[in-house]
């Protein structure tokens, strides 16, 4: 079995289609399939179910695919391992946040483990929404911080610290939705702004809520919240990075007479499971557990 075959199997485990996973290993369909027989020939067992329709693995592929994660996993602990053994510090310290997370506690935090390990290289990104998640998951990022619900935890191996709560409401500009009070058809015929999705399969079913023609996507909270009191459209925004506009008139929050309008989400930080953090690792994540003991 060769390394690259268990790769190949993480990615198709992941996607609903041979069109899909090509796309990702960067393959011709064609080449991929050819591959896939390979693997089937090398293992004795049907991979893929060709009888159905729509692209899936079988019971065999399924429990083959899932062993064949918990061996890359290894393979990327012992790489980490390796790499902490011969730098002492880890060289690369990966974090992913949602830009609505990360206030100035958090802030300082970050600055003072930067700080702590000078020669190491911090790298910081955001965007679209869920990005944290989908980053960790896929090892991208070696830490996450962003909106945290239950379902989460079925994403993937995952360890979590609550941070704090947001409150997301509906917001608007009073020049384009004159009453605060409507329903929710009425809503539907303003125009929309919101976050990009993630890739996470999960989520185009649990946003129902933004399902329209007439939609604005961006990928930063603070250009959404400019197109926002520009009149472009409504939006499910975070109540505290816009306290000052509702304060002062600019925004308003809309409530729905037929419909729950206001939601509370925690926020975490988060990790995968591994048994070999790096001393930044774990100096991140110990700063990041005064924040939620205290």
């Amino acid at each position: 079995m060769k390394l690259e075959w268990l790769k190949v199997l993480d990615v198709l485990s992941q996607c609903r289609s041979l069109s899909e996973a090509a796309k990702r290993l960067h393959k011709t369909q064609p080449a991929l399939t050819m591959m896939v027989k390979k693997i089937e020939q090398s293992v004795g067992f049907a991979v893929v179910n060709r009888e159905g329709y729509r692209f899936s693995l079988t019971e065999q592929g399924q429990a083959f695919c899932r062993r064949a994660q918990y061996v890359l996993r290894d393979m990327d602990e012992l790489s980490e391992f390796s790499s902490e053994l011969a730098n002492g510090n880890e060289p690369k310290f990966r974090i992913s946040y949602e830009q609505v997370c990360v206030g100035e506690e958090l802030s300082i935090l970050l600055r003072d483990c930067y700080h702590a390990f000078a020669h190491t290289e911090f790298e910081i990104d955001s965007g679209r929404r869920f990005t944290a998640l989908e980053q960790v998951n896929s090892g991208k990022s070696d830490l996450g911080i962003g909106p945290w619900f239950d379902i989460f935890h079925a994403t993937g191996d995952l360890e979590s610290l609550p941070l704090g709560d947001i409150e997301v409401g509906v917001v608007a500009s009073p020049e384009l939705i004159q009453q605060t009070q409507i329903s929710y058809r009425e809503l539907q015929s303003y125009p929309c702004v919101a976050m990009f999705e993630s890739d996470l399969h999960f989520e185009s079913g649990r946003m129902p809520f933004l399902n329209q023609a007439a939609m604005m996507k961006l990928d930063d909270i603070f250009a959404l919240r400019s197109m926002l009191l520009a009149g472009a459209g409504w939006a499910l925004m975070c109540l505290d990075l816009c306290q000052q506009e509702i304060a002062t008139g600019q925004l308003q929050v809309i409530h729905l007479s037929d419909r729950e309008h206001a939601f509370r989400a925690q926020i975490r930080a988060f990790r995968r499971h591994s048994r070999h953090h790096g001393p930044v690792a774990r100096h991140v994540w110990a700063k990041l557990q005064d924040i939620a003991h205290g």
